[in-house]
């Protein structure tokens, strides 16, 4: 057990930077995003998904710039839970590290439940039980051999993902026409900001990268710069395929709703249907990749921060993830209830994820100050506006949500963070 936690240990510059940037655009997955996260934005606002894309992409891109600041200078195995530690202190350090770890267990359940409970059953006649279940062990295992993820097979493969996304959106859009429809607001304020909330959190993944920080060979300026570029290709990658979602429906709410009570893998449904069933198969193969890729690249990110916040053991932390991942999994395959525990787990990740980022977004003048003796106007701006949006953002979802679980998961992750601080000092 000794050995093997010490083959799995962290190695300090050991992961080249092409390969950094392989995992935040990996962990973003553009193509399972599209199929899974922008199905859950569309749920909201619909035909105005589009708008509120733009909006949760540039929202989103506040807590970017903090992120790619904080990185350059913290090169950790913690990502986020140094972020705010930095700035705020250790209980404000603990509180968000453990919520970035809720949001990120959580997700793991979340995707693979959208790719064994509908994205597969889309395509063959199977029981997604097994599916469900054999993800988390297979994951585990991967993890637990040493074995790390094929970096350069994610680099090609998202590449891939993201130039089938624009092949489908370019094909749909010679045949419907290009309308400034999809810029109208057609739903209720607090439906448009959920939308834009899920949109923001569609291309969220890219902060996995952050936890390779002590890995990556030029350590914070290869994540910060990663992390950027692959925010930007994906963001791009999402407003267009949310763009042409709605055109392939007629531009309206009533055939958006319709679409989503067809199928909540939208993206396959759109292709078959605009370009034919080759096509579609290898949206089909790639959302599969895409999805998988994104689990395992969350899995290694969520690794280190066990790493860092319960013990320098690379086994145990494992077997932490493993334990939670396995079982909501399984609770899913036996109820059957695929696609609740999909936007059930969905929500859960989305609040949590949020609420880390308004902590670490508001102690980052702090961090600014300590690091650097100074603190700009631009470094004040920043910080206000990405903590009163993403802060609003959370508000608003709770608010319109009609199930408790955000709440519940906030509540829990802040009670874990002051239990383990106090239990620290």
């Amino acid at each position: 057990m000794v050995n093997l936690s010490k083959k799995l240990e962290p190695r300090e510059e050991s992961i080249r930077s092409s390969l950094v940037y392989a995992q935040s655009l990996s962990s973003i997955a553009p193509l399972g995003s599209v199929s899974a996260y922008l199905t859950y934005a569309l749920q909201s606002s619909l035909a105005s998904t589009f708008l509120a894309g733009i909006m949760g992409a540039l929202i989103y891109f506040l807590w970017v710039l903090i992120g790619y600041n904080y990185s350059k200078v913290i090169a950790t195995t913690g990502g986020t839970y140094d972020f705010a530690r930095s700035g705020g202190g250790e209980l404000l350090g603990r509180i968000a590290g453990w919520l970035y770890w809720l949001s990120y267990g959580v997700y793991l359940s979340s995707a693979s439940t959208y790719l064994a409970g509908i994205v597969i059953p889309s395509e063959f006649n199977v029981s997604p039980a097994i599916f469900e279940i054999a993800i988390p062990l297979l994951l585990t295992l991967l993890l637990l051999t040493g074995i790390r993820p094929p970096l350069i097979y994610a680099l090609i493969t998202s590449s891939i993902e993201v130039a089938l996304i624009f092949i489908l959106g370019i094909k749909v859009l010679l045949l419907t026409g290009v309308s400034a429809l999809p810029l109208s607001l057609t739903v209720p304020p607090a439906d448009f900001f959920s939308g834009a909330l899920a949109v923001g959190f569609t291309l969220a993944g890219g902060g996995a990268s952050f936890f390779l920080g002590y890995e990556a060979k030029g350590k914070g300026k290869t994540v910060g710069k990663s992390y950027i570029i692959a925010y930007w290709v994906a963001a791009i990658a999402v407003l267009f395929a949310s763009y042409f979602e709605i055109a392939a429906v007629g531009y309206s709410n009533v055939g958006v709703s319709n679409l989503l009570q067809v199928t909540q893998y939208p993206g396959f449904y759109i292709a078959q249907k605009f370009v034919g069933s080759t096509f579609a198969l290898i949206f089909f193969i790639f959302t599969i990749n895409s999805l998988i890729g994104s689990v395992t690249a969350a899995y290694v990110a969520l690794s280190r921060l066990t790493y860092t916040l319960v013990k320098r053991d690379m086994v145990v932390s494992i077997a932490i993830l493993a334990f939670m991942f396995t079982l909501i999994n399984t609770y899913t395959a036996v109820s059957q209830s695929y696609v609740l525990v999909y936007n059930i787990t969905t929500e859960v990740s989305l609040i949590t994820l949020y609420s880390s980022h308004v902590i670490i977004s508001s102690v980052y003048p702090f961090f600014k100050w300590k690091v650097f003796n100074k603190v700009t106007v631009t470094d004040l701006l920043l910080s206000i506006f990405s903590t009163l949006l993403m802060g609003y953002g959370i508000f608003s979802n709770l608010i319109q949500s009609t199930s408790l679980y955000g709440l519940i998961s906030l509540i829990i992750g802040v009670i874990i963070g002051f239990i383990h601080w106090w239990y620290k000092r």
